[in-house]
């Protein structure tokens, strides 16, 4: 259920120039402060958690102020595995989120609802807490600024959005060139765009560079300069020629992605040749990589 206020109650619609924000940074921070003592001693495969009536414990704070959340719920899967390593996954899920009206023409935002996948070493003293708290931080800031926009959107899902973007979610950055291509076109997309720019300069101000040449040694080791890079680099000759190599049943991912790519408003698109269709890529992904690339260089005036 949505209830919905008059949209010119929110006048901070976020610069999409800029993909950052140091409220949403600090809202990551003290649901992080509040929740992971808490979900490291998780003894149980699934648990939920809360934070209530926030709009009392925050009412004094900036980034409560602008952003008035008063409940936020996160459901954990904690998976024990072996070794030292750690993995995290949190998404945000947009569809128990309402929004109402004060009586001062202010809002609250209720019910943001956060889904948590942790795999953690079964032995829990193994675990470095500040690493997991840094990275657990991070992408905490990627989701709050999710929900920062979808607020600024008035919950209305982004007309970029065609309803088939699910082919690129499985992709991956470090796979072979179908996934590759996968993930990037899931990262071009300009909501996930300023989360990753979030989430990086959520990651560079914990490090706090000490000069220039440090941030852009920093930069550059982050994962988001990849996604950058990658895009920005993209050479549809090598790409058809490793798709070449690939087998048939791998192919058949490659087309579900091409008919997503050339979908418009409901209307089945024209096929298009393989060759074609990565020209086309290119062009996208060397205007989007350095888009994504000169934000990120940015991020040194607000580190």
């Amino acid at each position: 259920m949505k209830v919905i206020v008059n949209r010119r109650q929110y006048n901070k619609v976020i610069n999409e120039t800029r993909g950052y924000s140091k409220n949403v940074e600090e809202w990551a921070d003290y649901v992080a402060d509040e929740l992971l003592p808490l979900i490291i001693k998780q003894d149980v495969e699934e648990d939920i958690y809360t934070l209530k009536k926030l709009s009392l414990k925050l009412k004094n704070k900036k980034f409560y102020e602008d952003i008035p959340i008063d409940s936020i719920i996160m459901t954990v899967v904690i998976n024990d595995v072996e070794g030292d390593s750690a993995d995290i996954n949190i998404g945000y899920n947009p569809f128990y989120t309402q929004i109402v009206g004060n009586d001062d023409n202010s809002y609250n935002i209720l019910d943001v609802e956060f889904d948590v996948v942790m795999n953690l070493p079964s032995n829990r003293e193994d675990i470095d807490y500040s690493i997991l708290q840094y990275y657990f931080s991070s992408f905490l800031s990627h989701e709050f600024m999710h929900v920062y926009e979808w607020v600024n959107r008035n919950l209305e899902t982004p007309s970029s959005i065609k309803g088939c973007e699910d082919f690129y979610e499985d992709g991956d950055i470090n796979g072979d060139a179908i996934e590759r291509i996968a993930y990037m076109l899931y990262v071009a997309q300009s909501f996930e765009i300023n989360a990753f720019v979030q989430q990086a300069a959520t990651m560079l101000s914990k490090i706090k560079p000490k000069n220039n040449d440090d941030f852009m040694n920093h930069l550059k080791s982050l994962p988001m300069y990849l996604f950058a890079e990658s895009m920005v680099n993209f050479n549809s000759e090598e790409y058809l020629n490793e798709i070449n190599e690939l087998p048939n049943s791998k192919k058949s991912e490659l087309y579900n992605i091409i008919m997503c790519f050339y979908y418009v408003d409901g209307s089945l698109p024209k096929i298009k040749s393989v060759d074609r269709f990565l020209l086309d890529l290119e062009k996208k992904f060397k205007i989007v990589g350095e888009s994504f690339k000169r934000k990120l260089l940015r991020l040194i005036t607000v580190i």
